[in-house]
């Protein structure tokens, strides 16, 4: 992808710009397939030992924490065609949108631009915080943005969005913000667009 870094697919390791959104992907679908991967090994423990086992048919912790690192996958994944789409039809060298992995974590990234950050972290399963941070002194931000869903207005920086995860019916996970459901493509042309606004110089 043009214009495009993307580091730290995983926690420790680098990953190529053009591959990064192929292997997010093949993460994503992996990681969703882990309950058939639990009863399979489930099914072999109970032919090997012959005991079978009554436990809980999911454990809702490992459920959370795997759905959790998912949605991340997904929105970064969502992010870097955005971000490499804006970068080519902008031409341009200056001013281009980088997204970097941060190591030591379990899907956290960044949003770079002239020294502006937009930066998701899973604060624990179940929980992302959104917080836009600019590096540098005596910064000015381009004006205030109204939050998501509520027609308030928001400050620029030092605010925190938080995305919450809640259950539904048969263990289905919903991601909301201030109890209202999200759309993965509308929260990033939200994001996008305020950032790219406020980061512009």
């Amino acid at each position: 992808m043009d214009g495009m870094e993307i580091l730290g697919n995983r926690p420790g390791t680098t990953g190529s710009t053009a591959a990064g959104g192929s292997t997010s992907s093949q993460n994503l679908r992996s990681d969703r397939l882990g309950w058939i991967k639990e009863l399979v090994r489930a099914e072999q423990r109970m032919e090997e030992s012959g005991v079978i086992e009554f436990g809980p048919a999911f454990d809702p912790a490992q459920i959370l924490l795997t759905e959790s690192v998912a949605f991340m996958n997904e929105l970064k994944v969502v992010f870097v065609d955005a971000a490499s789409a804006f970068n080519q039809l902008k031409g341009s060298s200056l001013g281009r949108v980088k997204i970097y992995g941060i190591a030591n974590t379990h899907a956290d990234f960044m949003l770079f631009r002239n020294g502006f950050k937009l930066i998701f972290s899973l604060k624990e399963p179940g929980a992302v915080s959104v917080r836009f941070h600019y590096v540098g002194a005596g910064f000015q931000g381009a004006g205030a943005a109204v939050a998501p869903g509520t027609g308030a207005v928001a400050s620029t920086m030092g605010e925190e969005d938080l995305l919450i995860a809640r259950w539904g019916a048969f263990g289905d996970l919903n991601w909301t913000y201030q109890e209202q459901a999200i759309k993965t493509d509308y929260l990033v042309r939200y994001y996008m667009t305020r950032f790219v606004r406020e980061s512009a110089k």
